[in-house]
């Protein structure tokens, strides 16, 4: 339990067997002025505080009684508090949860880029702000380069939101080309398990990045269907060669669902192919099926292998319901007095 300042004086001087008058002549102070402060009338000067805790050999924040935080065990509680929200579709209440931790920790840089990425992920307008402000705050750090890329790419894509491309333009010069970044670098000095990790690391994320730029590609290209179709069956099989067995985390296997989902939808806009159909949609209740069902655990395969994967949320039917939004529209209507597209949708309901 926390005792004010003197009472802690008061503790710490009887503990050490020393009289007001040795500890006023130390501090060359007056012994009333010892007897104010234990008896909390005033305070001792700010300036005299390490000369206290000197004397009685602790720390000024043992002194003044400041919490020792454990900020890796704290951050792995907050980042689990936040995972539990944040995969079950509750994104203010994770934001809620990482501004609490900055509270905690202010000047723990995962914490910061975790409130950073919450704040434009919840509602990149209402807090561009906050998440531009934390994002300047981290690029200037000295901190690892992988929480200054993160930076520098949120601040690129605030700017280019607000209509302010030529900063943008300005903050991509100063980003590192992506072979000459940090964590590539390691794997030419690591050894071991560090870099099967490190290895695991680049290429969780060159892969998420792989689906983004696709997506991207198909919003922005004004190319037709067939190649958006072509560029989701390129990126779903380069996940599905790395991943084996479909071992991958729930985000992973979300992406992949809704690959083979639009996939099958293009397919019935170009070529009508039953069989190509079938197998996509097939592939994508699968996934939801297998979805449920994803323990906590770290992935073997080559390539990908030391990236831990959390196991499913709590609502473990997210992709699952959006594979039935996707089958129950318009799009689907001349399939479903097929055999295998009624089977299909069977075997999608019977996990609700």
């Amino acid at each position: 339990m926390k005792i004010s300042l003197g009472e802690k004086l008061k503790t710490l001087r009887k503990e050490k067997n020393i009289s007001q008058e040795k500890l006023a002549s130390f501090l060359e102070v007056s012994y009333q002025a010892i007897s104010k402060w234990e008896n909390d009338v005033t305070c001792p000067d700010i300036f005299l505080l390490p000369e206290i805790a000197r004397f009685f050999n602790i720390t000024v924040d043992e002194l003044l009684q400041v919490e020792k935080i454990d900020e890796a065990k704290l951050y792995a509680e907050y980042e689990a508090r936040s995972a539990e929200f944040y995969e079950n579709g509750h994104k203010e209440e994770a934001l809620a949860v990482w501004q609490e931790a900055y509270k905690r920790m202010p000047n723990n840089v995962e914490v910061k880029e975790m409130l950073m990425s919450m704040y434009y992920d919840v509602d990149k307008v209402k807090y561009r702000e906050d998440a531009i402000a934390l994002a300047i705050d981290i690029w200037n750090s000295t901190d690892h380069g992988y929480y200054r890329g993160q930076a520098i790419s949120l601040l690129v894509s605030a700017y280019l939101d607000s209509g302010n491309r030529e900063l943008a333009k300005d903050l991509i010069q100063k980003a590192a080309p992506i072979f000459c970044s940090r964590s590539i670098l390691w794997t030419r000095i690591d050894e071991g398990e560090e870099l099967i990790y490190e290895d695991g690391f680049c290429v969780h994320w060159f892969l998420e990045e792989m689906y983004y730029l696709a997506c991207s590609l198909i919003e922005k290209s004004g190319k037709d269907t067939r190649y958006a179709q072509s560029l989701f069956k390129a990126i779903s099989e380069i996940y599905e060669t790395l991943y084996l067995n479909d071992d991958m985390s729930y985000e992973t296997m979300k992406k992949l669902a809704y690959m083979h989902i639009n996939i099958a939808l293009d397919e019935i806009q170009t070529d009508k192919n039953d069989f190509a159909i079938c197998q996509h949609i097939k592939r994508s209740v699968d996934l939801a099926e297998k979805s449920v069902q994803i323990k906590e655990h770290y992935l073997t395969a080559p390539m990908v292998a030391g990236w831990k994967v959390t196991a499913s949320p709590s609502d473990k039917l997210q992709i699952a319901r959006m594979i039935r939004r996707k089958m129950e529209s318009t799009d689907f209507d001349a399939l479903r007095t097929k055999d295998w597209f009624v089977q299909e949708e069977a075997r999608l309901f019977q996990l609700f």
